[in-house]
């Protein structure tokens, strides 16, 4: 199953994270005293940047030109009072910090601040006596503003989120929303990517600046292909954070998306994998121009992506419900839990196993029908024969492709979803995956799905994937009405190329796989053909 792991390179790279800086316009008419306060905090702390002015109306001229995180202003001003001047700011920016410095201990000119809504105030007099005192305060001050407006950006974005979700109908119009909704936030680009049916990476829904995607990800790409973020969140599972500015010069250079990325003007991206109740749908990615994504809108970006996760889901299974449509699901294993992952580990990178048909050949053993490719027939022997779980192998054809029956020992994956409501379509083995493509029957939860899984093959060795809802059970409602012995036995036929010319085995051969007696195969497969064409004739 994902989890919520992330790979942040950021932190890997640089160690520790620098705070944000901090930006001040310091007001003051004494000159002397500015230059020295100035380089006093500059000094005191290394993230604070100091600008000054030293009169009213150039203290108007600066905030005009400049947006400070913090004022630091003295009472007196010559051409006007510190109070004059925060009046003027709050009559625009009424949270700005803004602390007020006076040589003067009356108690009026603290009431007329905090009538003004000032932010904080402190004597001239207090600051030579604790010289880093006003660092502490500026640092406090900032902190709860930027707090602040982060927990109301969160909210807005929450309501903006909900309105969305419950606005849209598909998953589609969904992720557009959702990704135009979060460049209008600021992010340059947003996509969320999808798997198609080649396991390759495509865009669901896109907003911004997506030249850089058409670059880097072009869709079909496979997550294995590459180091870029989404790819990489797509192959291990996890989110994945980066910050460019700290990625190391060696990695710079094996990565070629890195240098896509900065001349495009990103300096961080997230790619964060959408999923909900153990399905997994696609993987949402941000791309910022700010050099590091903070711990604070990581956070919100997680929860973002755990509703959209939900949403996904609502719409599919909406989507089911109100057609004839059946919800098909992909369930990925690793970690030696299918026993074919065995055999595809003795054989070469580009060999693929494909089981169109799972059959039970008796109370022990199972019977994979399976077409082998990018293999040849003295391999897929050598193989079988240095491979524990996979009992012995029988061939229908080696001509132009290799067809061929792989026995296992139960208990496994298929047999646990078949048991929990599900029917079969196929199962793909290949690098270090085995997928298991499944349809859902009416009753059944992808919830029974998983648990039945994990009982064989523990936790993390499963990721489930929602593939596609589009097809119907109109053409499965004929296979429907033959017994589960009627099913295998043609299915098996059909694999094997019984009903090709010329015929690649007979009904002994093909019975002896079942390991049944050849009448019984017969029996069978005439009756399975009797009702599919009854029913295709009276349709």
């Amino acid at each position: 199953m994902w989890s919520v792991a992330v790979i942040d390179t950021a932190d890997s790279a640089s160690g520790s994270v620098s705070p944000r800086p901090i930006s001040v316009l310091l007001i003051d008419d004494d000159e002397t005293w500015a230059r020295t306060q100035r380089r006093l905090l500059e000094r005191s702390q290394e993230r604070l940047t100091v600008s000054t002015a030293t009169s009213f109306a150039a203290a108007r001229d600066a905030l005009a030109a400049t947006e400070p995180d913090c004022i630091v202003c003295d009472y007196q001003l010559g051409d006007g009072t510190g109070v004059n001047l925060l009046a003027e700011v709050r009559a625009t920016e009424p949270d700005l910090p803004f602390i007020l410095v006076t040589g003067e201990g009356d108690e009026a000119i603290a009431s007329d601040a905090i009538g003004e809504q000032v932010t904080d105030y402190v004597r001239k007099m207090d600051l030579g006596q604790q010289p880093t005192g006003l660092v502490r305060r500026i640092e406090t001050v900032v902190e709860a503003d930027r707090n602040r407006r982060a927990l109301a950006h969160e909210r807005r974005h929450k309501e903006a989120l909900l309105e969305t979700v419950t606005a849209s109908s598909t998953r589609s119009e969904l992720g557009g929303s959702i990704c135009e909704q979060l460049v209008d936030s600021g992010y340059v680009c947003v996509w969320i990517g999808v798997l198609d049916d080649d396991r390759g990476v495509v865009p669901l829904s896109t907003a911004g600046d997506t030249n850089y995607l058409e670059t880097m990800n072009p869709p079909g790409t496979r997550p294995a292909d590459s180091t870029e973020p989404t790819l990489r969140a797509f192959d291990e599972t996890k989110s994945v954070v980066h910050s460019l500015e700290s990625i190391e010069e060696a990695e710079t250079k094996s990565a070629d998306w890195v240098g896509v990325a900065v001349d495009h003007g990103f300096g961080s991206m997230a790619a964060i994998p959408i999923s909900h109740n153990d399905v997994y749908f696609g993987v949402l990615t941000v791309y910022s121009r700010m050099p590091r994504i903070e711990d604070r809108e990581r956070a919100l970006l997680i929860e973002y992506v755990e509703t959209v996760g939900y949403a996904f889901q609502t719409t599919a299974w909406k989507r089911t419900l109100l057609s004839s449509a059946t919800p098909t699901v992909e369930f990925t294993l690793d970690s030696g839990c299918h026993p074919l992952l065995g055999l595809i580990a003795a054989l070469s990178d580009e060999s693929t196993l494909r089981a169109a048909t799972v059959i039970p050949r008796n109370d022990d053993e199972m019977l994979y029908v399976t077409t082998a490719e990018g293999v040849t027939e003295a391999d897929l022997s050598v193989a079988v024969d240095t491979t524990d779980s996979i009992v012995s192998i029988d061939y229908y054809r080696t001509d132009d492709v290799i067809q061929c029956g792989l026995v296992s020992e139960l208990p496994v994956p298929e047999t646990r979803l078949v048991d929990a409501g599900v029917s079969l379509s196929e199962t793909i083995v290949s690098g270090e995956h085995a997928r298991i493509l499944s349809i859902l029957g009416g009753e059944t939860t992808i919830r029974q799905c998983v648990e039945a899984l994990s009982d064989l093959c523990g936790d993390s060795s499963m990721t489930t994937l929602w593939t596609t809802d589009e097809s119907t059970m109109s053409d499965a409602e004929a296979v429907d009405d033959l017994t589960d012995r009627q099913r295998q036995v043609l299915e098996l036929a059909v694999e094997a190329g019984y009903f090709e010319r010329p015929r690649h085995n007979n009904t002994g051969e093909l019975a002896d796989t079942l390991d049944i007696s050849r009448a019984t195969f017969t029996q069978h497969l005439r009756a399975a053909q009797r009702k599919l064409f009854t029913d295709k004739i009276h349709r």
